[in-house]
């Protein structure tokens, strides 16, 4: 059953918060105790839709691309649906602008306080098409593998989807354990954040166009001697 519905849902059985509100200690604890966090209206309604609507201009004008898999990130449809435009942290964009000083804080925040060596984020938006998904996957994988994604620490997603409603889908996946999940409906202004090496989750398909900002806090690269 999805979770959020309710702009300040608890799910007992999950044991899931949606917080309706911003609070520093809130989000530092969530993410210590249960490495995840879900916060509403994280930016005003009209900084998500000038976001939502640059996510709408690019997919109209053909500059995004089909988002791809694995290391040589090639386009497999049946895993992963979206199509994506990387964001540039200097965009003369007001909404972009303000995106990336809202996350950068929250990114001093979490080094402050949970010493996290977070020193980057990169981020784009995506567009799933009606009855696009992105099947089970991980943001971080082993050492063997490439070291730009061992280097993501925290996997963070801002929905931009305007009037979002339960029937419609496109819940986010997160597996909370081997034997338990908690869907997360993409409500506009909702922040998910959560440890990208710990939780596997999966894009459920919707029945209209779904809209997101994805980005991961990073750490510096491992250097190879």
């Amino acid at each position: 059953m999805p979770v959020g519905a309710n702009p300040a849902c608890y799910n007992f059985a999950m044991q899931t918060i949606i917080h309706p509100t911003i609070n520093d200690d809130m989000v530092i604890t969530t993410i210590a105790e249960n490495g995840y966090v879900v916060i509403d209206h994280y930016l005003s309604t009209s900084v998500v839709t000038a976001l939502a609507n640059i996510a709408k201009t690019r997919f109209s004008t053909q500059e995004m691309t089909r988002a791809g898999v694995g290391k040589n990130a090639q386009a497999h449809d049946s895993i992963r649906g979206d199509s994506i435009y990387w964001l540039d942290e200097n965009s003369a964009d007001d909404a972009v602008q303000h995106y990336f000083s809202k996350v950068h804080s929250l990114r001093a925040l979490l080094n402050q306080q949970l010493f996290m060596g977070l020193t980057s984020i990169e981020t784009h938006l995506a567009v799933y098409t009606v009855g696009a998904t992105y099947q089970k996957h991980l943001d971080q994988f082993s050492l063997t593998q490439a070291n730009q994604l061992n280097t993501r620490k925290i996997s963070t997603i801002l929905y931009l989807n305007e009037n979002w409603l339960p029937e419609h889908g496109g819940e986010l996946r997160l597996y909370i354990s081997e034997t338990e999940s908690v869907d997360i409906l993409p409500l506009g202004g909702r922040l998910v954040l959560f440890l990208s090496a710990d939780f596997w989750h999966e894009v459920l398909p919707a029945s209209r166009e779904r809209l997101s900002l994805t980005g991961w806090f990073r750490t510096r690269e491992l250097q190879s001697f």
